[in-house]
């Protein structure tokens, strides 16, 4: 149910493509594919890809150790985690507000959000980095202007005409699909589902155009805007739910939270006004279909919408569907799945990801100069880093599940019991954080060296690790089965990978990340045993009771930080290479050099 934001095929197709432009604008958070994509709205921050002239000249004149593979990965991966933590924090707050208006409430829109949400990266979200960016790269050139004005309108006009049809065609077809994702909820929030996915899907008529748009910027290097414009979704979402609140239920019933959606759409739209006024990207009415470019972007982005297809909205809204059978309350457990994948995000759009996103760059230049042991250096050396956070993170989400949804979640009408239902489901998707961060990185290796086949190929057969837990395990164990099913898929992809890369590419020499492994684990334990403690001897005091929301805040705080602090100082004592390179560079982004 995880939007690993955002997994595998999503990213895999058109990467070939991708390489060889200027910029590189990342996926959606990575999907935790099943359930539900990236956050509604949520489009990524981009990262540059640099030209192979200037990676090597910058080698060649950079100071001493600032430009190892290990300080260029560093750099860049602290770059995409300070980006992507506004936008992140912002769909968090979101997130409390849709948990605090109740499972009635929350599960309902969540379901029909979640089906939205795949449908837009099926038609046009996916295709921002995988076509549109690679094919409007073309066009950039001064005496192209006015090509890439008349290729980025024909897009923008027939992507709001086709939203606009889905949407109305949607509206009058939408009893079958809730029907379907809404199985198990009662006849109310059936009922309150079917309204919220038909007001919700017509949010598609400005969502289309604004990933156009948002394509069109990135290629033109225009960054500022769109990172605001991200925000907005969640924003609109907000205002929503704060509108329909003073309005009153007797004058704007529930829906003030759809048509917040809404809103969103529309704000991410304005949002980019001003960045389209400075690149002088004028409003064109054009049907120009004969245009050279649009064969190609149906050519790049075909094979993904393929992917999409069967792993975002057909895997996706069947997970929806196993949910809503699940024992006990369908749309309590709907909800407890996605607020769980929220917090999961937090580590995998800030680590995983941008770990990614930055080493791609640089394993492309060394692929294409056939550099293969720099290549597998810098390869380690990413994973390194992913495992040296994310290991941690894993263990810390797991021990303290509890009172961290308590903190963020049980307010207004989500109750205590519904905080066990996220923090059981949090737990169940936190062990893959380091196989999603073995995982991401293995992806980049395989699409530098310009092989989108084998990560999309691998995906469809971690289905089969997915049903294998899932079937069998919805109707019996519940909702936790089918969070441990999108764990056994994730991790099981990473794997895979491992061992196809060791077959076509030789050895990428683990045993010398064995002694660098064995200090992150052993530091991670002294961390989850202090952790634990801490947690279990501070519940007993008054500030500290885990009934009040206070004494969830004291517990994150004091148990948590001090935990971190106890693996940083362990990690720091064993000397862990890994930690030093990443606190220069994060030192050096926030201007502390």
């Amino acid at each position: 149910m995880a939007d690993y934001e955002a997994h595998h095929p999503a990213q895999a197709e058109g990467a070939a493509e991708e390489l060889s432009t200027q910029e590189h604008a990342s996926g959606p958070l990575p999907l935790i594919t099943v359930g539900t994509t990236a956050v509604e709205g949520e489009l990524p921050l981009p990262v540059e890809i640099e030209e192979k002239s200037e990676t090597r000249a910058e080698s060649a004149s950079a100071p001493a150790g600032s430009s190892s593979p290990h300080g260029q990965v560093a750099r860049g991966a602290s770059l995409v985690m300070l980006g992507n933590l506004g936008s992140s924090i912002m769909g968090m707050v979101r997130q409390i507000v849709i948990a605090a208006l109740g499972k009635s409430v929350a599960g309902p829109f969540l379901a029909a959000s979640v089906s939205m949400q795949t449908f837009y990266d099926f038609v046009i979200n996916g295709s921002v980095d995988k076509a549109l960016i690679p094919t409007f790269s073309d066009y950039v050139a001064p005496e192209k202007r006015q090509e890439f004005r008349q290729l980025v309108f024909t897009l923008v006009n027939v992507v709001t005409l086709l939203m606009l049809l889905i949407a109305t065609g949607y509206a009058l077809l939408a009893p079958f699909f809730v029907n379907f994702i809404a199985q198990g909820y009662t006849g109310a929030e059936k009922t309150l589902t079917l309204h919220y996915s038909q007001i919700i899907f017509f949010s598609l008529v400005g969502l289309g155009p604004f990933s156009v748009l948002l394509a069109a910027l990135y290629t033109l290097r225009e960054f500022g805007w769109p990172a605001f414009a991200t925000a907005a979704f969640h924003i609109g979402i907000i205002i929503g739910v704060i509108v329909g609140a003073l309005v009153g239920e007797q004058h704007f019933g529930q829906y003030g939270i759809a048509c917040g959606v809404l809103v969103g759409a529309v704000g991410e739209i304005l949002l980019l006004l001003p960045g389209i006024r400075r690149q002088k990207l004028g409003y064109l009415f054009t049907f120009q279909l004969r245009h050279p470019g649009i064969p190609r972007i149906l050519k790049l982005y075909a094979p993904v919408a393929v992917s999409y297809f069967v792993l975002n909205v057909l895997l996706a809204n069947f997970d929806l569907h196993l949910a809503s059978l699940t024992p006990g309350d369908g749309a309590a457990n709907v909800t407890a799945l996605q607020n769980a994948t929220r917090l999961l995000q937090f580590p995998i759009g800030l680590v995983a990801s941008a770990l990614a996103f930055s080493i791609l760059p640089l394993l492309s230049v060394q692929a294409n100069a056939g550099e293969e042991e720099q290549f597998k250096e810098t390869l380690m050396a990413g994973i390194r880093l992913g495992l040296l956070v994310m290991i941690p993170a894993a263990l810390g989400l797991i021990i303290l599940r509890q009172p961290i949804c308590d903190l963020i979640y049980r307010h207004g009408r989500y109750t205590q019991h519904d905080t066990i239902l996220a923090a059981t489901a949090l737990q169940n998707y936190a062990y893959q954080l380091p196989f999603v961060a073995v995982d991401q990185l293995l992806m980049a290796a395989f699409f530098a060296r310009k092989n989108t086949i084998v990560p999309v190929a691998v995906g469809f057969i971690t289905i089969l690790g997915y049903l294998a837990v899932a079937l069998p395990g919805y109707s019996t164990i519940g909702m936790p089965a089918l969070a441990l099913a999108n764990t056994v898929q994730n991790s099981s992809h990473a794997l895979i990978l491992l061992l196809i890369w060791r077959v076509q590419h030789g050895s990428l020499r683990l045993r010398k990340t064995l002694p660098a492994l064995g200090k992150i684990l052993l530091a991670a334990a002294v961390m989850g045993a202090i952790a634990w403690v801490l947690q279990m001897s501070l519940r007993h005091l008054p500030f500290f009771s885990p009934a009040t929301t206070l004494g969830a805040l004291l517990t994150v705080v004091v148990a948590g930080g001090v935990a971190a602090a106890v693996y940083f100082a362990c990690i720091l004592v064993l000397r862990v290479e890994e930690i030093h390179l990443l606190t220069r560079a994060v030192m050096a982004k926030l201007g502390r050099k």
